[in-house]
């Protein structure tokens, strides 16, 4: 019943949100390991010349394909391993494009794959600006991903063909893929930060939504909110609730004699006495309007509520709140207390109801008292 914190972990959210990213984006591009490498056997008579071999490396890929979907798997079972999840998908996904590399090599070395020597070509170029694209959510294992995919396929092809125009080629797409990921993670690290912004602009609209701009404590409307909620609960078998209402005496007298400044001041001091005295997260204080506030408790005991109804009573009694001219106003409040039942209260607006009436029932007896249903 407490108001939420507006905090929100923003930190948290963040790794959340980059353990998402990572593997939503790691989740299909296994396939394309597999398939590059089943052409390249098909295409390079890989299944005639190393039949076990290339139905090893096959079944390899197919196993890094199925682990990027269980790391993702076990993640979304357990959210609070985002961190680890990472580590783990990287592992996974650095550790394929090592494969492919150790594969593209083979391929490109060995003249039993001629044929195959174009497919090798462009698919280690494909998968390399994939990693360095989708990857860039962490730029330097991006950038060890891409080159394990990229470099040693681009060595073997500049110095065993000697092909001086081939290899500067290579040469500039190797730079233009660093330019990639160093572009594609400022993207990503933007797009971070305005959904950081975006969540903070929306927890600051929901808090001022249930909050009293005034004194800080929960609103009327996030009041009758927690009050229905705690009856419904309650009616259900939960924990029983108790409503105590809080007026200010002679309040007007206040506003009228020192102004609505003081008046305001005043609000605010017995908001925070209240706030002091009702604590637990079992506890909503909330100004229902004007001088009149109310706490919620979800408590079994309304001995123990009378009892700190009493203490926040007569500790704003004693109390002297002091104005900018130095003058101090002595401030008393009247109680209504009321407990849930089930024969009376069908919903919160009964509970209310029978509080308020406690709460009258204060007032005529000479105020700075409390009285319960």
């Amino acid at each position: 019943m407490v108001p939420v914190d507006a905090s929100n972990e923003s930190g948290a959210l963040t790794l959340r949100q980059r353990a998402d990213d990572l593997h939503e984006r790691a989740r299909l591009g296994g396939v394309f390991y597999l398939f590059s490498w089943l052409l390249t056997a098909t295409f390079g008579a890989g299944w005639n010349h190393y039949p076990l071999a290339s139905t090893l490396l096959a079944l390899a890929f197919l196993a890094l394909m199925l682990a990027r979907v269980l790391v993702r798997r076990r993640y979304l079972a357990q959210p609070q391993w985002a961190a680890a999840s990472m580590r783990w998908q990287w592992l996974v996904l650095v550790a394929t494009a090592a494969l492919w590399s150790a594969c593209a090599c083979w391929a490109l070395l060995d003249a039993a794959f001629a044929g195959a020597r174009n497919v090798v070509l462009i698919a280690s170029v494909s998968l390399a600006m994939a990693f360095a694209q989708i990857f860039a959510v962490n730029p330097r294992l991006s950038l060890l991903g891409t080159c394990t995919v990229y470099l040693p396929m681009a060595a073997v092809v500049s110095f065993s063909d000697h092909d001086f125009g081939l290899a500067m080629v290579l040469l500039l797409t190797g730079v233009y893929l660093v330019a990639v990921i160093g572009r594609s993670h400022r993207e990503y690290e933007g797009k971070l930060e305005l959904d950081a912004q975006l969540r903070e602009q929306r927890d600051r609209f929901a808090t001022q939504s249930r909050t009293d701009a005034l004194t800080g404590i929960a609103n009327r409307g996030h009041f009758q909110a927690g009050l229905d909620a705690a009856v419904a609960d309650a009616r259900a078998g939960g924990d029983p609730v108790a409503l105590l209402i809080a007026d200010l005496d002679h309040f007007k007298s206040v506003n009228d004699r020192h102004g609505h400044a003081a008046g305001d001041r005043v609000l605010r001091e017995v908001a925070a006495l209240l706030r002091e005295n009702f604590v637990g997260e079992d506890v909503l204080v909330a100004r229902l309007g004007g001088e009149e506030f109310a706490v919620l408790v979800a408590a079994p005991n309304i001995e123990g509520v009378a009892l700190l109804a009493e203490t926040f009573r007569a500790r704003l009694a004693r109390k002297r709140i002091e104005l900018d001219d130095g003058t101090r106003l002595e401030i008393t409040v009247s109680l209504g207390l009321a407990r849930f039942s089930h024969e009376l209260h069908a919903a919160g607006d009964a509970l209310y109801a029978e509080a308020d009436a406690a709460l009258y029932r204060a007032k005529a007896a000479g105020r700075n008292r409390l009285e319960a249903a």
